[in-house]
């Protein structure tokens, strides 16, 4: 499987808001579900599902102790990749439409003038 399909999958895992504010907290050490849903203010159930879905794509893993279950980054250079997202964010002006082929369709009306 080529390197971009690989990359395709990870971005796609992690490209969803929910999954990402628990990335974010996870960057900053190791949580249980319990503590996520209470940061964010979401059901555990949420929090729970979004923590499988990251664990299948191995991007997170889990270490039972004691009768709590702690999730954390599986590999320390995710927790840059999400940090170093979120500047980029604020420090440009990307997707401002939801639709993904808008700029496209910008150039096209602007060509057209």
């Amino acid at each position: 499987m080529p390197i971009e399909e690989d990359q395709a999958r990870i971005l796609k895992c992690i490209g969803e808001p929910t999954r990402l504010q628990i990335l974010k907290l996870l960057a900053e050490g190791e949580r249980c579900v319990g503590e996520l849903a209470s940061v964010l203010n979401k059901e555990q159930s949420l929090i729970s599902h979004h923590l499988r879905v990251l664990k299948e794509c191995n991007i997170v893993k889990d270490e039972q102790e004691a009768r709590k279950v702690y999730y954390k980054l599986r590999d320390v250079r995710l927790a840059k990749l999400i940090i170093d997202s979120e500047a980029l964010m604020k420090g440009l002006a990307l997707c401002e439409c939801q639709e993904v082929n808008c700029e496209r369709k910008e150039n096209q009306r602007s060509g057209e003038r």
